[in-house]
């Protein structure tokens, strides 16, 4: 499989469209469309930020090494509570506000870092 054929598949996996995964791992959709195409090869850099944000393993994307998947930690229960709740209990809009108020702490965190440094 090479390369953009694992981008393929990590984006059709993803559920998103390729902004919004080009937004979540922080690069250009211009970016993400030129992987797909087989133009251009990932960083390491990406290919950890994919690993972190969609479990799918550094050594994999970069040269399709197995294994395809990172171990899953454990999840806490309020970790299980939280997605039982998104799953059931939340209207769509309902779990937008809860995804949008993830992004902003996560934002926040990133700022945190960038000053710290």
């Amino acid at each position: 499989m090479s390369l953009s054929d694992r981008m393929k598949f990590i984006l059709e996996k993803s559920g998103l469209n390729q902004k919004k995964f080009a937004e979540r791992i922080d690069v250009s959709d211009g970016f993400i469309s030129k992987l797909l195409k087989g133009n251009c090869k990932i960083s390491n850099t990406t290919a950890a930020v994919i690993e972190k944000e969609f479990g799918f393993s550094k050594t994999w994307v970069l040269d399709g090494v197995e294994p395809r998947m990172v171990e899953k930690k454990e999840l806490t229960s309020t970790q299980k509570k939280i997605i039982y709740d998104v799953e059931n209990v939340l209207t769509e809009e309902e779990a937008r506000a809860v995804y949008a108020y993830i992004q902003v702490q996560k934002q926040m965190k990133k700022e945190e870092k960038e000053n710290d440094n």
